[in-house]
């Protein structure tokens, strides 16, 4: 029975920004998606597009979008380790990377000082918006999250990070779809929905011109 006399406070709605990472393929158009762990709260085993919350760093100086656009640039590197939409080859070596990206994930080092060791600079607007949604009311956790869709960094290997992730794999849209409607693949509302939007691109070039002004909002009921 509900607890009318006590009733619990609702749950804040935390923005959230995702990233959809296109590699064009001799079968066609793959799209990241990453094994989230099994202990998370919120969506455990799904396959999901690298993201995340935007922190209060994220919104230092900058506007709304900014703000999401810089979450969604950090959380690929920390859940996937892809530097997405850079302008230069960041400096020092893999290893470098790799250790910088480590630091980051335990909390070492905030965004601005990964920035500053590696020498990263980015093109935000290369991210497209091609989606909204919002979690709705009686989850335990409520995000919402905007969704962006970005070319894959030419040289760079995704890796999950081992903690929020496990898993890391390059699939084609229609696949990944057809393995959830035969229960082999966890997805949740929001990755369904516009796994379905790419269906219909061949490369990544047309998927982000198709995808480009076309956004589309909803809620994951």
């Amino acid at each position: 029975m509900q607890d009318t006399t006590h009733p619990q406070p609702p749950v804040a709605i935390r923005q959230a920004a995702t990233v959809a990472v296109l590699a064009d393929a001799r079968d066609g158009l793959r799209v990241l998606l990453l094994r989230r762990a099994a202990s998370h709260v919120f969506g455990a085993d799904a396959d999901v597009y690298p993201g995340g919350a935007v922190d209060a760093a994220d919104h230092h100086e900058a506007s709304a979008d900014a703000a999401y656009r810089r979450a969604a640039i950090r959380e690929c590197f920390e859940e996937a380790g892809l530097l997405v939409a850079l302008t230069a080859e960041p400096a020092g070596s893999a290893a470098d990377i790799a250790a910088t990206r480590a630091a980051l994930c335990a909390g070492e080092i905030d965004w601005r000082e990964c920035c500053c060791r590696l020498a990263l600079s980015f093109e935000a607007d290369a991210l497209v918006a091609f989606a909204h949604w919002t979690t709705p009311a009686g989850a335990p956790k409520r995000y919402a999250t905007q969704f962006y869709a970005v070319a894959a960094p030419a040289g760079q290997i995704a890796t999950a990070d081992g903690e929020e992730t496990t898993q890391a794999e390059w699939v084609l849209p229609s696949k990944a779809l057809a393995e959830a409607r035969a229960g082999q693949r966890l997805l949740m509302t929001p990755t369904r929905a516009t796994l379905e939007q790419l269906v219909g691109f061949d490369s990544v070039a047309t998927a982000l011109a198709g995808l480009n002004g076309s956004a589309v909002a909803g809620d994951e009921r």
